[in-house]
């Protein structure tokens, strides 16, 4: 490879860094390098130069859900018991599906309570409403699965974002 596309490649590694958040959960890892292939017409090997990037998860630790919820409901705080639902409840979408009058029966709090927890989560960006009676997660916080399946979730969780915002021309 030439002097000149190795500065160009450096350069842009060097900003694609830049732009990832600290809090971030996940990388992406571009490798440089040199493949043979085979030309389907002549049969001979034909060497090219390739560029594979990826997604890969990092930054994160593993946390044993049903301890952590039995730690926080010995706190006893009514916000902590309809977060300790929400997490017990999500099925492999990462969605909650239920009511907030239903979250409330389920936990033993009031509907304004719930209200008050699920708006506090929309404001920090670790919940949002899908559409009536639906909830998800954010998938950069919390996720059980593969991380291809994660990917997808996020992305459907951002896609959901970008809607809300009215950026929604290119879908």
């Amino acid at each position: 490879m030439k002097n000149e596309e190795k500065t160009k490649l450096e350069k842009n590694q060097k900003r694609r860094s830049k732009a990832v958040k600290s809090n971030s959960v996940s990388l992406k890892i571009t490798k440089i390098g040199k493949a043979n292939y085979v030309n389907s017409e002549t049969g001979e090997i034909e060497t090219f130069n390739v560029i594979e990037e990826n997604d890969q998860d990092f930054n994160f630790q593993k946390i044993w859900l049903g301890h952590l919820l039995e730690s926080l409901n010995v706190l006893g705080n009514a916000k902590i018991k309809v977060l300790n639902y929400l997490l017990a409840n999500k099925n492999s979408e990462n969605q909650i599906i239920g009511t907030q009058r239903a979250i409330a029966l389920g936990v033993g709090v009031s509907v304004p309570v719930v209200n008050e927890t699920i708006k506090k989560l929309k404001e920090v960006n670790a919940i949002k409403q899908v559409s009536n009676g639906v909830l998800m997660l954010n998938p950069e916080i919390i996720f059980q699965g593969k991380h291809s399946k994660r990917m997808n979730i996020l992305l459907k969780y951002t896609k959901t974002e970008i809607i809300e915002n009215g950026e929604n021309d290119e879908y």
